[in-house]
């Protein structure tokens, strides 16, 4: 493994706030118009073929603030817009998405007024945003993810999504920062989905939940490779802070499994195999520094303890009923106090 102190060189024109520094830290589904389909994909394949193709972001956001700045900011050195669509937040998320959009090219904010988990109507209305502003390629990630710094070393991910033709999608090392900042989980190369040069009539279906980064139905390219993947994984790579901090993600876990709970008639049985309630021991690697090398990097929000979903579930108690989850194993969690047990 090479070292990666001191390998980032990036020209100051590229992202002038890049630098490196050393870690050390404890909806409903609409189809598209049948009659605008030729359409889109003919205005999808001319803007490609006039070696005009824009690079957008696509962020959904519930509740962020203590992120969404870094994630931004991130996001922007390799894009060329970005659209964020707000899920009700009640923190102050939106001020701060609202205060970024000069300076990191936000050019569209979508916000909800009631909040409803709909994963795949939230994607499709974010696509058709940034399909609606001229976007050939996106990125699509989550407040709580940042794309490795070296990413930017002479432009490297940058060159290589401009090199996909519709069709084509990327896949990155998704690196899940385990306990810390400081190690990530080494039992497995878990790899993400989540970058695509657009065909202009695709669009998201899925449950609820977990929906894929990459439209399922997104046509197949005619000659070249479906899938693209970089060099070197342990470079080039999405960071993933959720497992950052242990009990941020044992609650999320507890989050979920009474959202399912209310929202599907799956036994609570089956609910409760698709979460772990219980945070797994996997063999740990030390994390590279340059990952994070962006100057204006902080690793203070991603150790620090979130408390919207703890006052979320309480209020579900409060509404349905603690007998009403009583079956799914959330309770090695003490919900007054918001800590694992």
């Amino acid at each position: 493994m090479k070292s990666a102190i001191g390998a980032l060189c990036i020209a100051v024109a590229i992202c002038p706030t890049l630098h490196s520094i050393k870690i050390n830290v404890e909806t409903i589904e609409r189809k598209p118009n049948p009659h605008a389909i030729d359409t889109q994909k003919y205005a999808q394949q001319k803007a490609i073929a006039r070696n005009t193709p824009k690079i957008v972001g696509l962020v959904p956001v519930r509740n962020e603030a203590a992120y969404i700045d870094q994630c931004l900011r991130a996001l922007a050195c390799y894009t060329d817009a970005i659209v964020v669509l707000d899920d009700a937040s009640t923190d102050t998320t939106i001020e701060i998405v609202q205060a970024l959009a000069k300076s990191c090219a936000i050019e569209r904010i979508i916000t909800k007024k009631t909040w409803h988990r709909d994963e795949p109507g939230d994607r499709n209305k974010l696509l058709q945003a940034g399909r609606s502003i001229g976007g050939t390629h996106f990125i699509v990630i989550d407040a709580d993810e940042m794309l490795t710094a070296p990413c930017l070393k002479n432009n490297y991910l940058r060159t290589k999504i401009l090199a996909m033709q519709p069709g084509q999608q990327m896949r990155l090392n998704w690196i899940t920062l385990w306990g810390s900042l400081n190690t990530f989980r080494a039992d497995r190369l878990y790899i993400k989905n989540c970058i695509f040069c657009d065909d202009g009539i695709s669009y998201y279906t899925s449950n609820f939940i977990h929906t894929f980064r990459v439209p399922e139905n997104l046509s197949l390219p005619e000659k070249n490779p479906e899938v693209i993947d970089l060099d070197d994984h342990l470079s080039y790579g999405l960071l993933h802070f959720e497992a950052a901090n242990p009990i941020n993600m044992l609650i999320k876990r507890a989050w979920y499994k009474c959202l399912e709970r209310i929202r599907t008639k799956v036994p609570a049985r089956e609910i409760n195999k698709k979460y772990f309630s219980q945070l797994p021991k996997p063999p740990l690697a030390q994390s590279h520094a340059n990952w994070f090398a962006y100057n204006f990097f902080d690793a203070r929000p991603y150790n620090a303890q979130e408390t919207w979903r703890t006052k979320q579930v309480k209020h579900w108690f409060n509404q349905y009923g603690r007998d009403y989850f009583a079956d799914l194993t959330i309770w090695h969690i003490d919900w007054d106090a918001g800590i694992a047990i």
